[in-house]
């Protein structure tokens, strides 16, 4: 068996403590490299999902509004959605299967 020789450098106690302090804490501390990577990702994931909820409420607003301003797009609601139809006219329901 060879006889294994430590370097001097790793030797030194002013050299030793800052890398095992920085291998501490990048993987053995509760708040490691992996969780905060997996924290940095989350909240882009929530950041993205905010804006899409933000610009679908901007849009809901805006057909809300026109829902109630425009009488025209009302009846054309009413019509579309809960197939309501005026006196004297047939209504016919088409679905895709």
């Amino acid at each position: 068996m060879k006889n294994f020789r430590i370097p001097k450098w790793l030797k030194n106690k002013y050299v030793l403590t800052p890398v095992v302090f920085a291998v501490w804490m990048l993987f053995f501390n509760d708040v490691d490299l992996f969780f905060i990577m997996n924290s940095r990702q989350e909240l882009n994931e929530m950041k993205r999902e905010a804006e899409y909820l933000k610009a679908e409420t901007e849009r809901t607003r805006e057909a809300l509004h026109d829902l109630n301003t425009n009488s025209e797009t009302l009846e054309k609601f009413a019509r579309e959605e809960y197939f309501m139809k005026k006196p004297n006219e047939d209504l016919y329901i088409v679905t895709e299967k």
